[in-house]
């Protein structure tokens, strides 16, 4: 394979391209192929997709929004695998699964809109991955989002500590869960009819528009009862 471009080789070629002082730093600052930990290349490379995504289309302002969205997949991902909450935010969540939200909505027609997305559809999809992975990194989630479902009750976090009620909270935000009651009400219609059917096809029917992974874990949830 070729070798990748070192950080003064990307420069130049930056420089041949655009005049963007924010472009020519980033290439100066974050495309340094020197360090060989695995962290340190996939960053490299999301960065020379960035800078080219972003000199290709003239557009420097993409790079700020593309760096928001890593940084906020970083911190998640530094959250998910740490024992310690460094911070509860879950505004950044929201927009996230707005911006998805909104691309999803140009590729079915279902905006009327001249305009293409914003940022690539490839690089949202591998960001709705990236997030649905984080979510399903921890069995402990699944098992909180059953009580909540069963009684609405939040975990416990004087025993637990706060990264429970953290990642329960992303887990209802991003997939839209809906309010214990609704659930509750949905499970008990469903119950008497589980000798002679599937719960799957019964709760996609009265939930429409309910995030497949819920109905998954709503479904066991039925069957654990």
């Amino acid at each position: 394979s070729l070798a990748k471009p070192g950080s003064d080789r990307v420069d130049q070629l930056v420089r041949t391209f655009s005049s963007d002082p924010s472009l020519i730093a980033f290439a100066q600052l974050c495309c340094d192929s020197s360090s060989n930990s695995r962290s340190d290349i996939d960053f490299q490379e999301f960065c020379l997709q960035v800078l080219f995504e972003c000199v290709s289309k003239d557009r420097p302002a993409l790079l700020q929004v593309y760096m928001s969205f890593y940084a906020i997949i970083r911190s998640m991902t530094d959250q998910v695998t740490s024992e310690i909450v460094l911070s509860s935010d879950s505004l950044s969540l929201s927009h996230l699964k707005l911006v998805v939200a909104y691309n999803e909505a140009l590729l079915r027609g279902r905006l009327t809109t001249s305009r293409d997305g914003i940022v690539q559809s490839k690089f949202l999809g591998s960001l709705r991955k990236r997030i649905e992975e984080l979510l399903n990194y921890s069995q402990d989630v699944k098992t909180d989002l059953h009580t909540y479902f069963a009684s609405g009750k939040w975990p416990d976090d004087k025993l637990r500590g706060e990264k429970c009620l953290l990642l329960l909270s992303w887990f209802l935000q991003w997939f839209s869960v809906p309010p214990p009651s609704v659930v509750q009400q949905a499970l008990a219609k469903i119950k008497p009819k589980l000798k002679t059917t599937s719960s799957v096809p019964l709760l996609r029917l009265m939930l429409p528009r309910t995030h497949a992974t819920v109905i998954s874990e709503m479904s066991r949830s039925l069957l654990s009862a």
